[in-house]
């Protein structure tokens, strides 16, 4: 069996807004509304096969197998 590493791409948040067709003000208040604190204490969101989390003050964005597949 062949089992490669999955390398997730993370996009900046407006970056990501354009992927998705929202303007990056809607796609942080999204996030923002989804965002909790993770295991490792970063906040991170995930809606609709999109997760993000936040580096610093900045939200970075990646796309799950939905979006990739």
């Amino acid at each position: 069996m062949n089992s490669r590493p999955v390398v997730v791409r993370w996009y900046a948040l407006r970056e990501a807004a354009q992927i998705l067709g929202l303007s990056p003000g809607a796609l942080r208040k999204l996030l923002e509304r989804r965002a909790q604190p993770a295991r490792d204490g970063v906040y991170e969101a995930r809606v609709d096969g999109v997760r993000a989390r936040k580096f610093s003050n900045r939200w970075r964005v990646s796309f799950g197998e939905p979006w990739t597949g």
